[in-house]
């Protein structure tokens, strides 16, 4: 193993079901915390944000705090259970105010254990951002493939200039996966009847598993947890037509 391979890794139990298998909220959001800790550090609610200035998954969800090492104001794992329902979910909104406010925008949601065929990992979406700004300036179309693609057959160092991407860590990312390794669980969100779900947390490991797949034609089935939230009553119809038609597909996939 690499040096710095162990930074992309999420150990998961693999006792745990990923067939559809429901799990409560609190379940993803300290997966979803912990991956966070291993990143940067991380603030305890009450005693002020703070940022260790490591690369962020999500473009936009970056803290502007000054960096604050005390250790009354870091989460390590054994912190992250210690927290009541609120502090956690407190704590992950500072750490990814964009795409974690899914979890009370589409309250309520509901959250399982799956595993990706590899049809419905292609349709992956990149969350919504400005179109010229990190994963939607690399793939403009919203698809994960599509961003894969762009690296594949463009030059490293023009790409990461462009998009603010770093794609030498995805590029890193994916030679593991040449190795045989696999990449911990993905976060992923959608509305219930809409199309594909968006990369909520994991943009790096699901672009570069994408990337191993566009060079090698190689898949692994990929493990991820799924949040269907509600969809609101004013929702455009097309979208729930797009949900409903979803389920008609003759290749069992999910979307």
């Amino acid at each position: 193993m690499k040096p710095d391979e162990g930074q992309y890794r999420v150990v998961v139990s693999d006792s745990a079901s990923w067939t559809g298998e429901q799990v409560p909220e609190r379940v993803v959001i300290d997966y979803w915390l912990a991956a966070e800790t291993r990143k940067r550090t991380v603030a305890v609610p009450g005693t002020g944000a703070v940022d260790d200035h490591e690369d962020h998954d999500d473009h936009g969800d970056q803290s502007e705090s000054a960096f604050d090492d005390r250790p009354e104001n870091t989460l390590d794992d054994r912190g992250v259970g210690a927290l009541d329902d609120d502090e956690a979910l407190d704590a992950l909104l500072q750490r990814k105010p964009g795409a974690a406010a899914f979890l009370w925008r589409a309250q309520p949601v509901e959250w399982a254990r799956i595993t990706l065929r590899r049809a419905e990992f292609e349709r992956l979406q990149f969350v919504d951002g400005p179109d010229r700004l990190g994963w939607r300036a690399l793939a403009p179309s919203g698809d994960l493939v599509d961003g894969a693609r762009r690296i594949a057959a463009g030059d490293r160092a023009a790409l990461e200039a462009e998009t603010g991407v770093d794609v030498e860590r995805v590029c890193s990312m994916a030679e593991t996966l040449a190795d045989g390794d696999r990449l911990g669980p993905l976060v992923l969100t959608k509305r219930r009847g809409s199309g594909p779900p968006s990369i909520a947390d994991g943009n790096h490991r699901a672009t570069a598993i994408a990337l191993h797949l566009v060079r090698t034609g190689e898949y692994r089935p990929q493990r991820a947890y799924l949040g269907i939230g509600a969809n609101p009553v004013l929702e455009p119809l097309w979208q729930r037509v797009r949900g409903a038609l979803t389920g008609l597909r003759s290749d069992g996939t999910r979307w």
